[in-house]
């Protein structure tokens, strides 16, 4: 009898790790594939003020790819700090284009009109945005983009500007 209840208590296991395993495996599977470091990075999107961008277009630039929300306390710390980065880069080669994962259109294009950013600005979420930067899961999220349109640099959370310019200057004088 002992060894029948030791033979279930495996067999109970071997079947847990096996629904596991696929389990595993199958959400390895549907995941959706994002840019990582070196992988060429995908972007078209229309700003808020009704132009089309896309990275293909921008080849031969450094593009900050900003994924941000209004109601992202970090974000709204730091925005003052990436539009004085963006007027100070600007013309020397540098592009942000900053990504709202914000719900509501509207609330959105009010924070930015009352905050006064002048550099661009997109919503994710319509059906005129088309990237491969896969789920945002935190905000801020950035991705820096070389001018070759790859994928140099990534990182999630708070980034001074002394941060920015030490990934940023690097790239704009390759």
């Amino acid at each position: 009898m002992k060894a029948n209840l030791v033979e279930v208590n495996v067999n109970r296991r071997g079947v847990f790790y096996l629904i596991r395993a696929l389990l595993l495996a199958f959400f390895a599977v549907s995941l959706p594939v994002h840019a990582d470091v070196g992988d060429a990075a995908k972007l078209k999107t229309i700003l808020l003020d009704g132009k089309p961008v896309s990275l293909e277009q921008l080849k031969g630039k450094v593009v900050m790819v900003n994924f941000w929300a209004t109601w992202c306390p970090t974000c709204r710390a730091e925005m003052p700090q990436w539009q004085k980065f963006y007027d100070a880069y600007k013309d020397k080669g540098f592009v942000l284009i900053a990504l709202s994962i914000d719900e509501d259109e509207k609330e959105l294009r009010s924070v930015a009109k009352e905050r006064g950013f002048t550099f661009p600005i997109a919503w994710r979420y319509d059906d005129k945005t088309d990237d491969n930067f896969g789920d945002i899961i935190a905000t801020p999220t950035l991705y820096v983009v070389d001018k070759a349109g790859k994928v140099a640099w990534t990182k999630r959370g708070r980034m001074t500007y002394a941060q920015l310019q030490e990934v940023i200057e690097p790239l704009l004088n390759n």
